[in-house]
């Protein structure tokens, strides 16, 4: 089990490290407002090249080949529900990195969520 965890917590902070990459390049590229075919390529193809963008995803590879890997060892009843602690490593580095503020109750939502990982995870992944 200690393997799965250790794919798991390399998975998930690199998905959540990602996806802050990914809200930063966004912010960077700006909103998509237009929606004529030429505005969306030109749209697309800034965001494609921006470096936080481009770096985010490779962070999401990342999370999938180690997914992959759990997926390999155990249960998906074990491996998905365990993604779920993206969500805490998320909301950590939203307010580290990107000065978001996280409410109370989205707090009290994620201790759950990773409180019903912990249930999960006790339960193991061997039949």
């Amino acid at each position: 089990m200690l393997r799965i965890f250790i794919a798991i917590i390399l998975a998930t902070g690199s998905a959540a490290l990602g996806q802050i990459l990914l809200k930063r390049g966004m912010m960077e590229v700006g909103s998509l407002e237009n929606y004529a075919p030429m505005a969306l390529i030109s749209y697309f193809w800034h965001a494609l090249c921006n470096p936080y963008v481009i770096l985010g995803t490779i962070l999401n590879a990342i999370f999938y080949f180690a997914f992959l890997a759990v997926l390999s060892w155990t249960h998906v009843t074990v491996a998905l529900p365990l993604t779920a602690i993206e969500y805490g490593f998320a909301a950590i580095l939203a307010v580290l990195v990107l000065k978001e503020r996280v409410p109370p109750v989205r707090w009290a939502g994620i201790a759950l969520v990773v409180l019903g990982v912990i249930f999960i995870a006790k339960g193991g992944g061997e039949d």
